[in-house]
């Protein structure tokens, strides 16, 4: 008991001092009841969901690294603070951006399955259940966030995992996120021991303010440290997986593990708005929806229009443009190695001009289907993009010049549950001293992923689902792995200078790329501050129906014009799609992590 209380007061008093600075290095302060949500400062600034995963970016930004390694080591500091969202069980993705080079990097670390392991399999001998462990595929997050250390990164590896590991060996405090997601997820966390003893001591979940200790993710992550990713894909860790999805029906064999490789080949996608220029994530992640509707929303004068929390006007234009995209990225976002994607005509401006027909009508489409960019004549690009270099001299056309699409609909990809808001992910943006920047999301898909627990941490339910493969022609690819669809996007956008001026990403499920727009249009349209943009009432409409869900704060005598037009407005309760940014303007940075959670930003 006593221990307890050093730790959580040690704790206390770390966090108080970091998160109210008044002055010192640079910090300009920020008001009280928004400690910590918003922080000014001169030179970085890191933004993520846990105050101790933005300490352990903080530090090596102080230290002398840079964006990368500030990006990865707060990473593996949320897998160990925020098991929930995150883990070295799962994937994700990053994009980086170079200001010296003027370069833009993406790595594509998300959950992969290697087809040859599942072709032929009787699905229908496994069964379907909640806690079918097909589902789980091959974590990319070790490998990827390795990879990018050491290719962007000036720091070891045991520099950047110092932090997690600490927090691992030493424990922090459970917050009321936590501890609420191990109480909802009981049945699934107490299948595998493991998950049992370490968020239900004594039979009993953990409570606020216990001290979560997790020494097998330790002992996981300090062999990581010690010996590289082959500590996790490799010997006795990758046998442990391998024999715990074997005995639950699940074929993934040593070769599935030995192969991965995270996929450094997708350029990230380039698009522009007014006179700022857009970097998003490639396929199968969903950076084409927040082009395509920027490049839709673009001639629109909405900041005279007036906010669409005030503005019939501006609330239509939002929903429809919203709901334009949602219904292109259902239908074309997918793995581009197995699925040829018009990409480039998505997000042209002549598809733009197209869809566009379709937005600020003033009344609700009842159902807007997807569009036709292969039909459309595309000339080339205009010049917003000229400037980037997209590393390995690689273009857009690389992996996207095919104007051609498997007759397969995407629809069923897009019936995971992370569509409507369900699924869970995290986010980090980050920008450095010498304006570097990298937004990273990652994910375990569900809270807690899978459930199943392995050395420590939690296995993900992020891999795509070959069942819904039914004809030989639909196994033809020009990769051995599949990553599915996911509605990840982060982004970084650069000001008429060429410098960052905004790094942007959230969890959320379903509700990441429409949450993503609205702060962008927010920030750049509207001008207002980044944590009153995250403070907005969200809107996230439906694409199948007229139905729009809103959060409280708009204003009472819109509603009914809003009724007028068609539109079936229903309540949403806060929380979903919490946004975590870097916002740079007139020489400061302003970091914001959303209120709607427990995440802090850290800087100097």
């Amino acid at each position: 008991m006593v221990r307890k209380f050093s730790l959580l007061l040690s704790l206390s008093v770390f966090l108080i001092a970091t998160g109210c600075n008044t002055g010192s290095d640079g910090v300009v302060p920020t008001g009280k009841a928004d400690r910590g949500k918003r922080l000014v400062t001169e030179n970085a600034m890191v933004s993520s969901a846990h105050p101790l995963a933005s300490e352990a970016g903080l530090r090596m930004l102080k230290e002398g690294g840079n964006a990368v390694d500030a990006a990865v080591a707060t990473a593996f500091a949320l897998n160990v603070v925020e098991p929930n969202m995150s883990g070295i069980g799962g994937g994700g993705s990053m994009l980086i951006w170079n200001q010296e080079n003027m370069e833009a990097d993406y790595v594509d670390f998300y959950t992969a399955k290697r087809a040859a392991s599942y072709k032929g399999m009787n699905y229908d001998e496994i069964g379907e259940d909640d806690f079918n462990l097909l589902s789980v595929g091959i974590p990319g997050t070790v490998d990827g966030l390795l990879q990018a250390l050491e290719k962007h990164g000036t720091m070891t590896r045991e520099q950047v995992m110092a932090p997690a590991i600490d927090y691992a060996n030493q424990g922090f405090p459970v917050y009321l996120t936590l501890a609420q997601f191990i109480v909802d997820n009981e049945e699934k966390l107490n299948r595998f021991e493991g998950a049992s003893k370490t968020f239900f001591p004594n039979k009993d979940p953990l409570a606020v303010g216990e001290i979560l200790i997790q020494p097998e993710l330790a002992e996981t992550l300090q062999n990581i440290s010690d010996q590289g990713a082959s500590a996790f894909y490799e010997g006795e860790n990758a046998q442990d997986i391998i024999e715990l999805l074997n005995a639950e029906g699940n074929p993934v064999s040593d070769i599935d593990f030995s192969e991965y490789d995270p996929q450094w080949n997708k350029p990230a996608l380039c698009g522009g708005y007014k006179n700022y220029t857009v970097l998003s994530a490639p396929l199968p992640q969903t950076g084409l929806y927040i082009i395509q509707a920027l490049n839709i929303l673009e001639d629109y004068n909405l900041r005279e229009i007036g906010l669409p929390t005030v503005s019939a006007e501006a609330f239509d234009i939002l929903s429809s443009t919203m709901r334009t995209s949602i219904s292109d990225r259902l239908e074309y976002v997918s793995d581009p190695n197995w699925r040829d994607i018009p990409i480039n005509a998505l997000i042209s401006d002549e598809y733009a001009d197209e869809r566009k027909k379709l937005t600020g009508t003033g009344h609700a489409i009842e159902e807007i289907t997807h569009g036709y960019p292969d039909s459309l004549s595309i000339s080339s690009r205009t010049n917003e993009c000229d400037f980037v270099t997209f590393a390995g001299n690689r273009s857009q056309n690389d992996l996207n010049q095919n104007e051609t699409i498997y007759a397969m609909s995407n629809q069923q990809e897009n019936e995971h549950p992370d569509r409507d808001g369900r699924g869970e992910t995290t986010h980090i943006s980050v920008v450095d001293a010498s304006g570097n920047a990298v937004s990273l999301s990652t994910t375990l898909s569900h809270v807690f992923g899978s459930g199943a627990w392995v050395n420590g941490f939690i296995l993900n339910n992020s891999g795509f689902n070959f069942s819904y493969l039914e004809t030989d022609d639909e196994w033809v690819s020009n990769h051995e792995y599949r990553i599915r669809s996911s509605t990840i996007s982060p982004t970084i956008i650069l000001d008429e200078s060429d410098e960052v001026r905004l790094v942007i990403g959230a969890p959320g499920g379903g509700r990441i790329p429409t949450a993503i727009l609205q702060n962008i249009i927010y920030i750049l349209e509207y001008d207002l501050d980044p944590l009153d943009a995250v403070k907005m009432p969200r809107i996230f409409p439906n694409r199948d129906g007229t139905e729009v869900q809103i959060e409280k704060g708009f204003d009472l005598s819109i509603l009914d014009e809003i009724r007028a037009m068609g539109y079936d407005i229903q309540s949403l309760s806060e929380g979903y799609a919490r946004l975590y940014l870097v916002s740079k303007k007139n020489g400061q940075l302003i970091g914001v992590a959303d209120p709607r959670h427990d995440g802090e930003v850290r800087g100097y």
